[in-house]
């Protein structure tokens, strides 16, 4: 079964106030949003509670059309179908989400400022929770968020899991960054050239980005 909604709404948060002004309803604890399309042929129906769900009823049988969701149906009027329910999806993406790339908020801040400074969004090359960001030009990082347990970098046995992020420093300034509380010898990184800075708060996001800068220096 294809999930189709994945494609748009996986790393997203959802802004209520907007779904409202789009034209979801509030009902039995879930926001619910209804639009034909395909010249009211079709009827999308999107629900958004703890999960998001969708769904595609064909308005003549008034069930729901399945061949939607099956990856071998690819004729032109299925595709026809669910290009149409992509573009719905998209458009309630677009306007009522903003991205929400990591599980800590400062995390998502800092991702925030990166891309209003350099104009780069992570990727994920891992399909995993770690986020790399890269130059434009050359493709080299110059940062990496990870998610990782406390004992990852401390060894003391505390499993609690934080985002933490990976920047390249100046080696002469190793000794007196790792003084500072809540940067660390660089997880799964050359330790000489790298630092993790825990994302929990413990350091302002002044002083990342200022330590950013400098990672994007020097990966230029």
């Amino acid at each position: 079964m294809i999930h189709i909604e994945d494609e748009f709404f996986l790393k997203k948060k959802f802004n209520f106030e907007k779904l409202k002004e789009f034209g979801f309803s509030f009902e039995n604890n879930a926001y619910v949003y209804t639009e034909d399309f395909l010249d009211s042929n079709f009827k999308a129906i999107i629900e958004i509670s703890d999960v998001l769900k969708g769904k595609v009823i064909d308005n003549l049988s008034n069930e729901e059309y399945m061949p939607l969701r099956i990856e071998s149906f690819d004729g032109e009027y299925v595709c026809k179908v669910r290009e149409a329910y992509k573009s719905i999806l998209k458009r309630i993406a677009d306007i009522c989400c903003t991205d929400i790339f990591f599980a800590d908020d400062q995390a998502n801040r800092i991702t925030k400022f990166i891309d209003e400074t350099y104009g780069v969004k992570p990727d994920f090359p891992w399909k995993d929770d770690n986020g790399v960001f890269r130059h434009l030009d050359n493709n080299k990082w110059f940062s990496l968020i990870m998610y990782v347990s406390l004992d990852a970098l401390l060894k003391n046995g505390d499993n609690r899991k934080l985002n933490i992020i990976n920047l390249k420093i100046d080696g002469a300034k190793r000794d007196e960054l790792h003084k500072i509380n809540g940067i660390y010898p660089a997880f799964h990184m050359n330790h000489k050239m790298w630092v993790s800075i825990a994302l929990d708060e413990t350091i302002s996001d002044d002083k990342i980005m200022k330590l950013i800068q400098c990672s994007f220096d020097l990966t230029e």
